[in-house]
C-alpha cells in the first residue's frame, strides 16, 4: 500500500482514523476500550446510567432548601424566610428557571461533568439576587492564582470569544476534585464500563435483527453437489430477515447447534446483571433502585434510610457548604440547610413515633426534637421528662376503655390535668392512627378470609387484640390494664354492635384523638 492509501486508511501510525472514518463525524467524546465513544448523550441512553442519574439530581431538587438564623441566647434556630437569599435559593434563583429546575440541571452538571458554574447577579435581593448557570461547564476553564483566589475563563459558545471572572461572580460547585479547585465528572470514570453495557446492547440488537438461530454447522455425510449446495446456501439467505422460515436441507444433511452461551445468555448476565451493578457502584446508588425492584434481603426501610444518609448525604452537605461560603454574608448568623426529613414524608408516622419514645424516656428534650424538625425553641421544654419506670409511680387506675357506640370516638374518664404541650399531643395523634390503621387491615384481612363463617371471624378477632394489647402499651405508653381495656372494648365492637361498620368510625381522625387523649391524661397522672 502507498503512502496516500495509509494516510487515508488510517494505516500510517496505528490506531489513527482516517479522514473517511467515522471517528471524525462521530459524538464528541473520549473513545473507550470497547472501541464506542461515550459522551452524556450516549450514557443516557443506557437506562440503568439514566435512572440513577435522575434519581440523585431529583432528589436534590427535590428537598426544601431553606435559610435558617441562629437566634442568640441558645434560642435555637429559626427559619429566615425574610433573609434576601432564601428567596433565590428556595423559590427562584433566576427569572428564567425556579429552584427544582436549577439544582436538577446542577446535579446533571456535576454527574457528567464535575462542575457547576452559575454567574452571581447583584439586584434588588442582594449581591446574589440571581445565580444564572453556565448551561455548558465545559465552556469554562479554572486557573488558581497565587494559590489565594480562582479566576475563571469562560468561552462564548456562539462567538467563541473569551471572558475572565473573578470568585467573586462565580458561584462554583465542584466533585471529585485532584487539584482542590475543578472537578471531574463520575462519567469520565464510569467511560469504560459505559462503553461496554453500549457494545453489549449493539451486539445483542443486532444478532435478534438477524433471527433467533444460534451458532452452528451443516454436518453432511457425504460431499453435496452444487445444485443442492446452492440451494442450502439460498435457504440460509436473511436479507429479508426470514428467520421463521423453514431451511432446506438435502441429502441427510443436519444442523448441529454451537455449544456454549447463546446470545440471549450473554446479554443477560453481562449487559442487564454486570452492567447495572458497576453503574450504581459508581454513581453510590442501591443496586435495587436501578432494577426497579425490591432488595432481595434487608430492610427496605433501611436500604432507603441509606439511600438518604449515604448517596445523598454528601451531596446535600456539598451545596449546603458552597452556599454558606460563597454566597452568605453573615456565615455565624445565617445558613442554608436542607430539610432532609422531607424525602420521607411517607414515613412520618414512624418518626413522630420514635420521637414519642426519645421524649418519654428522657432521651431526647422536647426542645431537642424541635430542633430536629427545624422549628424555635419554646420557653419550659429544656429538661428532660423523667421515665415512668424509674420513678416509681405507678399508673393511676382509671377506666381507659372507648366508647362501644360508633357515633363516638374513644373517651377518658373526665379528670383535671394539666395543659398537655400541642406538640406531644400532635405525636400521640399520629401514633394512634399508626395503631388504628394495623388493626384497620387486620380487621379487613379477616373479614374477607371468613365471610362464611362468623365464628372463625370472631376467634381471628379475639386472637388478633390478644397480641395486639402489648403493641399498644409500648406505642401509646399506656400501663398493661388500659391497653387490655382498650383492646377488650375495639373486640366487643366488632363481635357485638356495631360490627364492621366501626371501622369507618376507626378511621376518622376523631377516634385516634379519642386514644391519644386517654394515653395523655394516663401519663400526666403518672
Amino acid at each position: 500500500m502507498d503512502v496516500l492509501g495509509r494516510l487515508l486508511t488510517g494505516s500510517l501510525e496505528g490506531r489513527t482514523p482516517g479522514p473517511a472514518d467515522d471517528f471524525w463525524y462521530g459524538p464528541v467524546g473520549a473513545v473507550t476500550p470497547a472501541g464506542v465513544r461515550v459522551d452524556d448523550e450516549v450514557a443516557n441512553k443506557i437506562s440503568a446510567w439514566f435512572r440513577g442519574r435522575e434519581i440523585i439530581a431529583t432528589g436534590l431538587a427535590m428537598l426544601p432548601l431553606d435559610m435558617f438564623e441562629n437566634l442568640p441566647s441558645d434560642g435555637g434556630p429559626q427559619k429566615a424566610d425574610q433573609h434576601p437569599l432564601h428567596d433565590v435559593i428556595h423559590s427562584q434563583p433566576n427569572p428564567w428557571q425556579n429552584s427544582f429546575e436549577w439544582r436538577r440541571m446542577m446535579g446533571y452538571h456535576l454527574i457528567d461533568q464535575g462542575n457547576h458554574y452559575c454567574y452571581i447577579q447583584p439586584g434588588a435581593r442582594g449581591f446574589a439576587s440571581e445565580l444564572q448557570p453556565i448551561e455548558d461547564p465545559s465552556k469554562v476553564k479554572v486557573k488558581l492564582v497565587d494559590r489565594r483566589r480562582k479566576v475563571f475563563e469562560i468561552t462564548d459558545p456562539n462567538t467563541g470569544g473569551t471572558t475572565t471572572a473573578l470568585q467573586d461572580e462565580i458561584f462554583h460547585l465542584h466533585i471529585l476534585s485532584k487539584n482542590g479547585y475543578c472537578g471531574r465528572g463520575i462519567l469520565s470514570y464510569a467511560r469504560d464500563t459505559l462503553g461496554l453495557a453500549v457494545v453489549l446492547e449493539q451486539f445483542a440488537s443486532k444478532v435478534f435483527s438477524r433471527g433467533s438461530l444460534g451458532a452452528g454447522a451443516i454436518e453432511v455425510p457425504g460431499v453435496l453437489n452444487d445444485d443442492a449446495s446452492k440451494r442450502m446456501a439460498e435457504s440460509f439467505i436473511t436479507s429479508n430477515g426470514n428467520w421463521h422460515l423453514p431451511k432446506v436441507l438435502e441429502q441427510g444433511a443436519k444442523w448441529v447447534q454451537a455449544q456454549g452461551l447463546t446470545p440471549e445468555d450473554a446479554q443477560m448476565l453481562l449487559s442487564r446483571k454486570f452492567g447495572i451493578d458497576e453503574q450504581a457502584r459508581y454513581l453510590g446508588i442501591p443496586r435495587h433502585m436501578l432494577e426497579n425492584s425490591d432488595p432481595s434481603f434487608g430492610n427496605a426501610e433501611q436500604f432507603n434510610r441509606n439511600f438518604i444518609d449515604l448517596t445523598l448525604g454528601w451531596w446535600l452537605a456539598m451545596i449546603e457548604v458552597g452556599i454558606n461560603t460563597q454566597l452568605v454574608a453573615a456565615p455565624q448568623k445565617y445558613y442554608a440547610e436542607f430539610n432532609r426529613n422531607a424525602i420521607a414524608r411517607g414515613d412520618l408516622q414512624a418518626r413522630w413515633a420514635a420521637y414519642v419514645d426519645a421524649i418519654t424516656t428522657g432521651t431526647f428534650t422536647r426542645n431537642e426534637v424541635r430542633r430536629k424538625e427545624n422549628m424555635p425553641k419554646l420557653p419550659g421544654l429544656d429538661e428532660p421528662l423523667a421515665p415512668a419506670h424509674l420513678t416509681g409511680k405507678q399508673p393511676t387506675s382509671r377506666s381507659a376503655t372507648p366508647n362501644p357506640t360508633p357515633s363516638k370516638a374513644p373517651a377518658a374518664q373526665v379528670i383535671e390535668v394539666p395543659v398537655v404541650p400541642p406538640q406531644a399531643r400532635a405525636i400521640a395523634v399520629a401514633a394512634a392512627c399508626r395503631l388504628l390503621r394495623k388493626e384497620i387491615a387486620a380487621v379487613q384481612k379477616f373479614a374477607v378470609k371468613h365471610a362464611a363463617d362468623p365464628t372463625a371471624f370472631r376467634a381471628a378477632v379475639a386472637e388478633f387484640y390478644g397480641g395486639h394489647q402489648e403493641l399498644v402499651s409500648q406505642t401509646m405508653l399506656m400501663s398493661e390494664a388500659s391497653a387490655r381495656a382498650y383492646c377488650a372494648s375495639q373486640v366487643a365492637q366488632l363481635i357485638e354492635a356495631p360490627g364492621l361498620r366501626a371501622l369507618e368510625q376507626w378511621a376518622g381522625p376523631a377516634y385516634a384523638e379519642g386514644l391519644a387523649e386517654m394515653a395523655l391524661e394516663e401519663g400526666v397522672a403518672a
